[in-house]
């Protein structure tokens, strides 16, 4: 994975959380250009935690956030959209009471007011996500789950990010709605984007990812390719909620 390039974002020694309970310990992850991560883990391992910080929507408490080889660490996240770093937030987060238009207009804010530019990424996105050109004038409220979830995609897509960050995408997907988002993240790779997601669904993340962290109790126990996750033994086990014993530990053969 290491190139000797600084890749679009990476976090180094990270220990963050909530109040005073670090939920994440000195995390380092790099997240490559033009590829697909995965972050997968038990309940409350630290996956979200981590992309939060990343975004800049949680302080750093120790460690390092980088974008680029830039340090942005105390950077807010606003400023992180301006870098080039989408976030699309768990739970289809949409403006129910607006319009598909009006939510996308919102992700377009940092372009303030270039039309020009605004209705070339409202063509973008809807070609991505053709259902979203026939809601057009629709409520967003009123949309499927999964039309909501390519709506808030769509509008993090709409600042023009480098790399995009999506914690649980698939979360309360149908079966036929959580391919088409797999199906589009891999759209992006190859657009060149880099993405950076959070998922549950484990076996079926890494089956469209390159690359892949495990995480357990706030640290990194694994990392490597895809591929290779999916074959190794102690992570299987761990997908079935059967943790081992040394667990802690991160396997060499798994190193990037």
């Amino acid at each position: 994975m290491d190139s000797g390039k600084s890749p679009p974002l990476e976090v180094q020694e990270l220990t963050t959380g909530y109040g005073d309970v670090a939920v994440v310990r000195n995390a380092t992850m790099r997240f490559p250009a033009r590829l697909i991560t995965t972050i997968i883990g038990s309940n409350g391992a630290g996956k979200s935690t981590v992309i939060k910080a990343a975004a800049g929507l949680l302080p750093a408490w120790k460690g390092k956030v980088l974008a680029d080889g830039v340090d942005i660490t105390r950077e807010p996240a606003w400023r992180r959209v301006h870098r080039g770093i989408g976030y699309v937030p768990q739970g289809r987060v949409v403006v129910p009471e607006m319009t598909v238009h009006d939510n996308l207009e919102i992700g377009a804010h940092i372009l303030k007011g270039d039309r020009g530019r605004i209705e070339a990424a409202i063509q973008r996105v809807t070609q991505l996500f053709p259902v979203l050109a026939q809601r057009f004038g629709q409520l967003a409220g009123t949309m499927s789950g999964g039309e909501q979830q390519m709506l808030a995609i769509a509008r993090a897509l709409m600042a023009s990010p480098r790399t995009i960050i999506l914690d649980e995408p698939s979360l309360g997907l149908s079966p036929k709605f959580v391919e088409i988002v797999f199906e589009k993240l891999h759209a992006l790779r190859d657009e060149g984007l880099t993405v950076v997601m959070v998922e549950q669904k484990a076996s079926r993340a890494l089956a469209v990812s390159d690359f892949g962290y495990v995480m357990h109790l706030g640290q990194v126990v694994y990392s490597g390719a895809a591929a290779e996750l999916v074959e190794n033994e102690n992570v299987k086990r761990l997908f079935l909620g059967q943790v081992p014993e040394d667990i802690h530990l991160l396997p060499e053969e798994a190193d990037a």
